[in-house]
């Protein structure tokens, strides 16, 4: 399913070849806050990524020219990654690295040991524009779409955000079992997964019980005690790797 911000062809192309964006593709297209002679990254029908210029952009379409084609759109998960909000600027750290890495949602909550939103707010200099962060990472990795930024909530309504999802992740110094060998052992394809990050401090017993029986797994990432950012990049790499995308 075509993300936030994506950019498809209504037809298929070929390197050399102009063609017009309208309709909801325009508007994809507008997320990105486009300027003439910028490249992006187009999907067409039949499955392909192509690079293409922006060389006309009017009120209701635009004009483009693929220059380059990427091969197929990689098959792999949508990804949710849940993320306790951590401090500094780490947030803006995760949704770079898990942009990178082909996230599809981001979703920031308030766990019992995490910062709130506003004290994170009262804490630095400038105000943050998460959107702004992963659209300009959309745009380093030569991503076809922008992922969505969910607003911020407490735990108990962030869980419910992955009520559908095949596979949920819960990260867990505590689990009995690692990461790797779960995907090793999980059946292909997965359509979804979720990753539920933890603060610094870690999840609360009653957190990592209302996750579990909400139909999370608990697993490691190993012995070493890794921060908040670190856990949420590394998980979500070897989900991309294992599961492919």
């Amino acid at each position: 399913m075509p993300g936030r911000g994506s950019i498809r062809t209504q037809s298929r192309i070929a390197t050399g070849v102009s063609f017009d964006i309208k309709g909801a593709p325009f508007a994809g297209l507008m997320e990105w806050h486009p300027r003439p002679g910028e490249a992006f990254t187009v999907s067409t029908p039949d499955g392909r990524l192509f690079r293409a210029r922006l060389t006309e952009l009017c009120a209701d379409f635009a004009s483009m020219t693929a220059f380059e084609e990427m091969g197929a759109v990689a098959e792999g998960p949508e990804i949710l990654l849940m993320q306790a909000l951590p401090e500094k600027e780490r947030m803006e750290t995760i949704i770079q690295k898990a942009t990178e890495l082909g996230v599809s949602t981001i979703l920031p909550f308030k766990s019992e040991k995490s910062i709130s939103l506003e004290e994170l707010d009262s804490r630095q200099k400038r105000s943050h524009n998460w959107a702004g962060i992963a659209r300009k990472a959309a745009k380093q990795s030569r991503r076809s779409d922008i992922p969505e930024i969910k607003a911020y909530r407490p735990f108990e309504e962030a869980l419910s955000e992955a009520k559908d999802c095949g596979l949920k992740l819960l990260l867990w110094e505590g689990a009995q079992i690692y990461l790797k060998d779960l995907l090793a052992r999980t059946a292909l394809p997965v359509t979804s997964a979720t990753i539920l990050t933890g603060p610094e401090g870690g999840f609360s017993d009653r957190e990592i019980k209302a996750a579990v029986e909400s139909g999370f797994t608990g697993v490691s990432l190993g012995s070493r005690v890794l921060r908040t950012e670190t856990a949420a990049i590394f998980a979500t790499g070897l989900l991309r790797y294992e599961l492919g995308g």
